[in-house]
């Protein structure tokens, strides 16, 4: 069985993606199992779920039935609450195993040896060159609760207020953790990395699918139409969306961040 990782940073449509891999049928992507607020790890870090290392834990998750069928029947129960389809797979079904995860994770784990020694571990580079929305897209979180967006959803808010003090500081982190994200996976075998940014994958209705059957192929899966119920939380132009887009304007001016006004 193949494995692979949507290896990211936060608000990077990290959520949307692998639910959209999901759909497939011969695909299962965990998702995050590195974050404290995750229950596989809760258990890892509690009980010494999956061995007592990091990177026992994570071959663990690859590798192991019990936990494949557990997440299975997780997710099962999941969606029977929320009155949503069910997609129960088994394990003779699925060609390739993931999660999705953030380089700072493995790096506050002290695991990220685990990306560069695993052979046969694909990564898929998911990341967002435009830092401002990024931060958007955290606020909006923020004040909302909304993690993700489904079709049905309506909460968007009319505006937000963007907080200006450390802002460009803010911004400043961001990219930086872009470039280290670019850079780290640059070290790696190009044959196992396939690079996709946030603002290309969105475009369109038309890049999304092309850019999934480009995944479904680096994957070893059958190129199928996936759609995701997932949708873009921000999509509204700036000045629509940020109450004080004026202030915004004149803070980012004359920085390298004003190319996302």
């Amino acid at each position: 069985m193949n494995t692979h990782i949507i290896l990211t940073n936060g608000r990077s449509g990290s959520n949307h993606l692998a639910n959209t891999l999901n759909l497939h049928p011969h695909i299962v992507n965990y998702g995050e199992v590195l974050g404290e607020w995750t229950l596989p790890y809760k258990l890892h870090d509690r009980f010494g779920f999956g061995g007592f290392t990091m990177a026992g834990y994570l071959d663990y998750v690859y590798s192991s039935k019990t936990f494949f069928y557990a997440a299975q029947c997780y997710s099962a129960y999941s969606h029977l609450r929320k009155r949503q389809p069910l997609r129960f797979k088994s394990w003779h079904q699925v060609k390739t195993i993931g999660i999705k995860d953030f380089l700072i994770k493995f790096r506050e784990r002290n695991v990220e040896s685990f990306l560069q020694e695993n052979d046969d571990l694909l990564v898929i580079n998911l990341y967002r060159e435009n830092a401002l929305r990024r931060y958007l897209s955290l606020l909006f979180m923020e004040q909302t609760g909304v993690v993700v967006a489904t079709n049905e959803d309506s909460s968007t808010p009319k505006k937000i207020r963007v907080p200006l003090e450390n802002l460009v500081e803010t911004l400043d982190r961001y990219q930086n953790e872009t470039r280290d994200q670019l850079a780290f996976v640059g070290r790696l075998p190009a044959n196992r990395v396939l690079n996709l940014r946030y603002e290309d994958y969105f475009a369109s209705d038309e890049s999304k699918a092309a850019y999934t059957e480009q995944l479904l192929t680096f994957l070893g899966v059958e190129p199928v139409p996936l759609q995701s119920s997932h949708q873009k939380i921000l999509s509204t132009p700036l000045e629509y969306l940020v109450e004080n887009y004026l202030e915004l304007n004149a803070c980012l001016q004359r920085t390298e961040h004003s190319r996302y006004l």
